[in-house]
């Protein structure tokens, strides 16, 4: 941010500085041609009236003075008679066709164009006309090719003493900048921080490796912006208390059911030898509501552990292995089940270590399986592949079952949802604890549909030892 405020400074400083600095030199340019069109001008005006005042007699007066002219400045001068015969030149070639131009015009009483701005790059010479004689009778022209190179010279001069002016007002302006926007913005770097880190702890991202907790400068920046930071640190430090008390209620709650539900499960089971028969069937729903409750439990108690931020990254462990080991787990239940597993080729000689725990990357595989498992149904085939793509290894596990139904999708990872194609015993915590557990070694879960039915689950998991693009696509 403290960037993009300079910037913006710099360029309207710029245009300031440029709005300025143009003007004066174009200025600068019209005032020097100003200066050389009189000059020039006045010359011409003084052989013309010294050709005026000569007759015939006087002809060698008015060459010694073009003689003098040229010798002294180096520009070439020509005067004529009316009829356009030389009366002294020096230095010019009058058959040329702009200097013919240059005494037809000033016969017919037409004073030369001088330039109206000089600049560095201008030619090196014009030709100032003057008709000799008062009136309207013309008796003669002057004409000389004046040169613009003392003009150019100092405008030249000119134009560098203003760049030099303006490169320093913007030196200035760009330290004045800098000071500005760092007092300015550095209370708004520490809040971006600020809001990026209890972001990373809202959402269970792990922090990253040693880096220090983020606190506002309160005595640095405008008032306004320290008061904005001040509240907003006042409102983290609430909504994290908050979130980390309900993340204790939940993990304690869930723990203090525990015993009393293990309890009521051995009391059934000794109750359940001396029932009569005819609740029998009673007994065993209630055994089976008692089951699902622990479940829910121990699942709870997961979900609560996988919400905790943990400071350390973990080793790793190998992606390919640990799959291996679990589909070779679930298979049992699976042909049970009636599913027919295919388990694609792996690369040779690639590196699957992915930066997650064995014991996260368990709990999240057994948590698909048992999905494909439990709904993908009798006849159905389940796809297994291990893929290990740029910064990421990506665990794919598609079923040809009925799938979820393409508006229930995203709320499929929320907690004890479960889609209406689901059927039999479930917590509707699988997806989420899977979601909060590869979020928090800085993975992604897509869900999507399987062609032509079904649904396939997507696990990136970031490599180690490789940085990662948390928005590149799975595949």
């Amino acid at each position: 941010m403290r960037r993009r405020v300079l910037v913006v400074l710099m360029i309207y400083s710029t245009v300031v500085v440029l709005a300025l600095s143009v003007p004066l030199g174009l200025l600068l340019g019209r005032e020097r041609a100003q200066r050389f069109g009189e000059n020039r001008a006045s010359t011409a005006t003084y052989f013309a009236e010294l050709s005026s005042r000569e007759d015939e007699s006087g002809d060698s007066r008015i060459r010694e003075s073009v003689q003098r002219y040229n010798s002294l400045y180096g520009e070439g001068i020509v005067v004529v008679d009316r009829t356009g015969e030389v009366r002294a030149a020096a230095g010019l070639d009058t058959t040329r066709t702009d200097i013919q131009q240059a005494i037809a015009g000033a016969l017919r009483n037409q004073r030369g164009r001088l330039p109206s701005s000089v600049t560095p790059w201008s030619p090196s010479s014009v030709l100032v006309a003057a008709p000799v004689g008062g009136g309207t009778q013309v008796d003669g022209a002057v004409v000389i090719a004046a040169s613009t190179d003392t003009a150019r010279r100092d405008v030249t001069v000119g134009w560098a003493v203003i760049a030099a002016g303006a490169l320093l007002i913007l030196a200035t302006v760009a330290l004045i900048a800098a000071t500005l926007s760092r007092w300015v913005v550095r209370p708004l770097t520490a809040l971006s921080m600020r809001v990026q880190s209890f972001g990373n702890a809202f959402h269970d991202r792990p922090p990253l490796d040693d880096a220090p907790r983020v606190e506002s400068d309160t005595h640095v920046g405008p008032p306004e912006v320290r008061a904005l930071s001040r509240a907003f640190d006042a409102m983290a430090g609430d909504v994290e208390n908050a979130t980390a008390a309900q993340r204790r209620l939940v993990a304690d709650t869930a723990h203090a059911l525990r015993n009393p539900l293990a309890a009521l499960r051995i009391r059934l089971d000794v109750l359940g030898m001396r029932i009569p028969e005819s609740v029998t069937e009673a007994h065993l729903r209630t055994t089976l509501e008692v089951d699902r409750l622990d479940s829910v439990v121990e699942d709870l108690l997961v979900l609560a552990a996988a919400e905790t931020p943990t400071p350390r990254r973990d080793p790793g462990c190998d992606v390919l292995f640990v799959l291996t080991d679990r589909v070779q787990f679930w298979s049992s239940a699976m042909t049970a089940a009636g599913l027919t597993v295919h388990i694609a080729q792996s690369d040779p000689g690639v590196d699957y270590r992915g930066a997650v725990s064995e014991d996260d990357l368990v709990r999240m595989l057994d948590a698909v399986l048992s999905n494909a498992a439990k709904y993908a149904g009798a006849g159905a085939d389940v796809d297994i592949e291990c893929r290990a793509v740029g910064d990421h290894i990506t665990v794919s596990i598609a079923d040809t079952g009925p799938g979820v139904p393409a508006d229930e999708r995203p709320l499929i990872t929320d907690r004890f949802f479960r889609a209406s194609s689901a059927h039999g015993v479930g917590t509707g915590l699988g997806l989420a604890i899977v979601h909060a557990l590869i979020e928090r070694v800085g993975g992604r879960l897509e869900v999507d549909a399987h062609r032509p039915s079904g649904l396939i689950v997507r696990l990136g998991l970031p490599r180690n030892d490789i940085p990662n693009d948390r928005n590149a696509p799975l595949s």
